[in-house]
């Protein structure tokens, strides 16, 4: 659960606190935002219920994440920065996510640092990655409601950091806007994921929750917990799709040891190519899907306005995109002929 508690020193969001937790149990809590540190921190904490936590203190009545959860898995906390927590988190040492709470700067100047932080992130994350929290902005024009007409609050940095490393907005049930001040409705927090969260974890959704004491809502994720099947259970095959991968002939070359037996060399580099293909390859009917995914959403927003960036972004995803469609094509070939190998032509008349 994902929720800016706007201050957790008073006794009323204490009691707020404990009704949500009773109520909907949560097994990992992110708090943003409660403007206490030092002792009366580690009171609440004590109190929480979690047996689990970790925290960046907040700056006198600003800023501020903790984390509290229960001792059903294992947390390690990977990075610590003043609007985000990186952390990694398993079981039994098989990775179910690595998971990035956030809470951004209100101060535009600031918050632009956080996505050149969280790009850094991108490219070291291998697996599910869930990433939630206030994002103190919003993604889209439809993300707001009331206030001044002078400007939509759309950050353009934002966009362009969430379009251009494949994010999805995780599904939500519940009222659109999580934040609310007058006449004024936005979309501050949501939790959003990479492509192998939304593979692995298909049927996550988020609830928002009702406001209690804080202008936020509560978001609660609701996900399946059961760690990705082992993939190297099953059986090798080679992909006659590897072929139009221009990197894959150095690949061979590089990776089969002339120096063994050829069962040894075979045996080797099928642990290697395995590795390639979930590293480098990747699976091609997932790659469409993402493709296609990031396509529509770049589609989507230069309907609304015109960026040279995304225009560029569109046409590069166009070309990615129809590589991935003739592998897929090259895929079903392959597929046929083992078929037709296996079972024969059964339209064929048998003297």
């Amino acid at each position: 659960m994902f929720w800016n508690a706007q201050g957790a020193a008073s006794p009323s969001f204490r009691r707020s606190f404990s009704a949500v937790v009773t109520n909907y149990k949560p097994i990992m809590v992110v708090l943003m935002e409660p403007r206490i540190s030092g002792s009366k921190a580690d009171n609440f904490i004590k109190n929480s219920g979690f047996e689990k936590s970790h925290r960046v203190e907040a700056e006198g009545f600003s800023g501020g994440i903790w984390i509290l959860w229960k001792n059903l898995f294992d947390v390690e906390i990977v990075e610590n920065h003043t609007q985000f927590i990186h952390l990694k988190i398993s079981r039994n040492n098989n990775l179910l996510t690595w998971m990035t709470a956030i809470y951004a700067s209100p101060n535009p100047s600031i918050r632009r640092h956080l996505w050149n932080e969280l790009a850094k992130i991108a490219l070291t994350v291998q697996g599910p990655w869930l990433l939630g929290g206030d994002f103190n902005t919003i993604l889209y024009n439809s993300e707001k409601k009331g206030g001044s007409p002078m400007g939509a609050g759309v950050c353009r940095l934002f966009q362009s950091w969430f379009h251009s490393h494949g994010m999805h907005d995780l599904p939500f049930h519940g009222p659109r806007f999580t934040w609310s001040r007058g006449n004024l409705f936005k979309r501050l927090d949501r939790v959003i994921c990479n492509g192998d969260w939304a593979q692995t974890y298909a049927a996550s959704t988020v609830l928002h929750l009702p406001k209690f004491i804080s202008d936020h809502r509560p978001l609660l994720v609701k996900e399946n917990i059961n760690p990705p099947r082992n993939l190297n259970s099953r059986p090798f095959r080679f992909q006659a799709a590897w072929l139009t991968n221009d990197g894959f002939k150095d690949f061979v070359a590089t990776s089969w040891d002339r120096n063994v037996t050829y069962m040894e060399a075979a045996n080797l580099f099928r642990l290697k190519v395995m590795d390639w293909n979930r590293q480098q390859f990747g699976n091609i009917f997932w790659r469409k899907r993402r493709l296609m995914a990031r396509l529509g959403g770049i589609q989507r927003a230069l309907e609304k306005y015109s960026s040279q960036g995304l225009l560029e972004l569109e046409l590069k995803l166009r070309t990615e995109l129809e590589e991935v469609l003739t592998q897929e094509e090259i895929f079903w070939l392959q597929k046929s002929r083992k078929d037709w190998l296996l079972l024969g032509d059964r339209n064929t008349y048998s003297h």
